[in-house]
């Protein structure tokens, strides 16, 4: 049984379904935003990869939230084969193994999940937090996770923290300097918006935490 607090595998899986509706929902926001620094289909490649990754859920009746997360990082890798699909493909794959056969997801899976997912990214894209990427909402948020469990926080309360850092750290990309990608040929078209692929998982993150508060 789950301690007040933490995440009923049930509801993590119910929630996500969700959270995929909602990144779907978002393609042309971050189309938009990656318009300013990139190719502007960062949001197609996304909305691809998350109906795919809805898809699945809707018709799976898989229990376990690690194996299902795995799953739905293979729909990204067949169906939004692109830089961002292939690095959130190995964030949900890493980041589901590291949380399998957990129920409930209490704060230490938050933090494993988050972790395996940025550690991963971090090594397929080759890159560090603090060079206008994904990796700078990534990195953050499960950092955050990870001192919430030290502090022995519920797993709801790891993901709000999460949730937040991610948030923040997104909003860091506005300043930094990009070193990857087409932005990095062109950086003064990145000045003064925020990094496309960090904004897109903090919105995952925020879409996440809301789902699951509602669900717990």
């Amino acid at each position: 049984m789950a301690a007040p607090g933490d995440i009923p595998a049930g509801a993590f899986l119910h929630a996500f379904e969700g959270v995929c509706s909602d990144m779907t929902a978002a393609r042309d926001e971050l189309c938009e935003l990656d318009a300013a620094a990139g190719d502007g289909d960062l949001g197609v490649t996304i909305a691809t990869g998350f109906q795919a990754g809805e898809a699945y859920l809707a018709g799976s009746d898989e229990a376990d939230p690690g194996t299902a997360l795995v799953a739905v990082g293979g729909e990204f890798a067949r169906k939004a084969p692109s830089t961002i699909g292939a690095l959130l493909a190995t964030a949900f794959m890493r980041g589901g193994k590291a949380i399998q056969g957990s129920d409930p997801i209490d704060a230490a899976a938050v933090a494993a999940l988050l972790d395996a997912a940025a550690t991963g990214v971090a090594e397929r894209g080759r890159a560090s937090a603090g060079e206008r990427t994904v990796l700078d909402a990534m990195r953050p948020a499960a950092d955050a996770a990870l001192a919430a469990a030290g502090e022995g926080a519920t797993g709801l309360e790891a993901l709000r923290r999460a949730a937040a850092a991610g948030r923040a750290g997104a909003e860091a990309t506005a300043e930094m300097e990009p070193r990857h990608g087409r932005a990095g040929w062109i950086p003064d078209r990145a000045r003064g918006k925020p990094d496309a692929g960090a904004a897109a998982w903090a919105m995952f993150l925020a879409s996440l935490e809301t789902r699951v508060g509602a669900e717990t």
